[in-house]
């Protein structure tokens, strides 16, 4: 059955419901004054879109030196991101086409465990966040869900524009952006408002429109155009935003806190990514720095504390999406266009490469796991419409093992782990991969 929800988007638009500038808004617990009682809601394993709270893309699990194919499985519409992981080892990934957009599949044959339509379309900008008991958390442009493990659904609360996926606070809350420039705090067992939404530009955006090209790439009509990363140990978080009539995006950070009632206070912004912003943030392993692509081929690492620029590393190329960093600060990142694969240290003061191979075109999105491997995909033969999933030692950049996906796929936009040692790669076309331990 569809969602019956009543309320459209520009209704709700119209309600008034934000007051400009505001900062420090109304609380909507019960927390008492002065404590903040820390809450690790994370699920295990890949549970966030980008594996965690700090956009890592690394699992600490021992990924398999050799694979083959499992499953694959085509869905209609596209894939725009990699799935997660339930605790029971369920896959779960949103599509943009058919009657269900998120799906819980069976690790083992690929089957459907479940789907719903309570979700529309726009949920495809976002891959479900998991917690340790099991929920699931997953945006549209209407209204952020919750699901139990079975997809009955929990709750809904509307909201303005779309998140492109949410975490979950120090505190256990549920903290997104929205891709217009709101920032949400709800109650993730009741989807209630723990703050009330705060826009960025100081008022509501008076245009929610989606343009699918402006969100992939982070430019000014898309102005939250990628997760947001927060520490869990001091409740920063940090999100790039192209901001109204600036000349190009930049990362904010900001500190969310429940010590004296729950309150969202800016820390600094970081105004220098030229042409949008090409990643999500990730954070260091040791919280001390922050992680970030532009769209002029340059990384960037950004004090965590100041937004002090530390050093800039010329990549030579776009990358398609997010960057992969390891504990040790090794970051592998995303391919695009005839990029080839290739490592880079951060040495404190400055990044250093430390192998690229130029025989490997880089065409998706790449993980890391522990036992200094790396996971990617590159052009096969006999051109970039065949890929390969290529394991290779993060150090040396010696490849371990290389496995064809079976016919034609357009540019993978994730690479997830599963408990079991399952890899999975999603094309953008909407087919969805399966390798397991070989």
């Amino acid at each position: 059955m569809k969602s019956e929800r009543t309320g459209s988007l520009s209704r709700f638009l119209q309600q008034g419901l934000l007051m400009a500038g505001l900062l420090l808004a109304e609380c909507k617990t019960s927390e008492p004054a002065g404590s903040e009682i820390l809450d690790s809601a994370y699920g295990p394993g890949w549970s966030a879109v980008h594996a965690d709270s700090r956009n890592s893309d690394y699992s600490s699990l021992q990924g398999p030196r050799k694979v083959e194919l499992a499953w694959q499985r085509k869905f209609e519409g596209t894939i725009n991101l990699g799935p997660t992981i339930g605790r029971q080892g369920q896959v779960y990934m949103t599509t943009n086409a058919g009657d269900c957009h998120l799906y819980a599949l069976d690790p083992q044959t690929g089957k459907t465990v479940w789907c719903t339509d309570k979700v529309n379309k726009f949920a495809v900008a976002s891959s479900a966040l998991l917690d340790e008991q099991g929920r699931l958390f997953i945006a549209d442009n209407e209204a952020m869900h919750a699901f139990d493990a079975l997809g009955n659904l929990l709750w809904e609360t509307e909201i303005q524009g779309f998140p492109l996926s949410a975490q979950f606070t120090q505190t256990g809350r549920l903290i997104f952006t929205t891709h217009i420039g709101m920032i949400y705090v709800l109650d993730r067992k009741n989807g209630s408002l723990v703050l009330n939404p705060h826009p960025l530009s100081g008022e509501p955006p008076s245009d929610p429109n989606f343009d699918p090209r402006a969100c992939m790439r982070g430019t000014a009509d898309c102005p939250c155009a990628n997760t947001l990363a927060i520490d869990q140990q001091t409740g920063r978080f940090f999100f790039t935003y192209w901001a109204p009539g600036a000349v190009q995006a930049g990362v904010r950070a900001m500190v969310y806190s429940e010590k004296n009632g729950p309150s969202i206070k800016p820390l600094w912004e970081h105004t220098a990514l030229p042409g949008g912003s090409a990643s999500s943030p990730d954070i260091s392993a040791d919280g001390s720095r922050i992680y970030v692509n532009d769209n002029a081929g340059g990384l960037h690492a950004i004090e965590a504390a100041t937004g002090n620029s530390i050093w800039e590393f010329a990549m030579g190329y776009e990358p398609g999406g997010s960057q992969s960093t390891s504990p040790e600060g090794l970051i592998m990142p995303a391919g695009g266009g005839g990029a080839p694969l290739m490592c880079i240290q951060d040495m404190g003061q400055e990044a250093k490469l430390v192998w690229k191979n130029d025989s490997l075109n880089h065409l998706g999105l790449p993980m890391q796991t522990a036992g200094n491997l790396a996971f990617a995909t590159v052009a096969g033969s006999p051109n970039k419409s065949y890929k390969d999933l290529v394991i290779v030692n993060t150090k040396t950049g010696e490849v371990l093992d290389r496995v064809h996906f079976p016919g034609k796929t357009l540019f993978t936009v994730g690479t997830t782990i599963g408990g079991e040692g399952n890899v999975y790669v999603p094309g953008f076309d909407g087919t969805l991969f399966a390798f397991r331990p070989k």
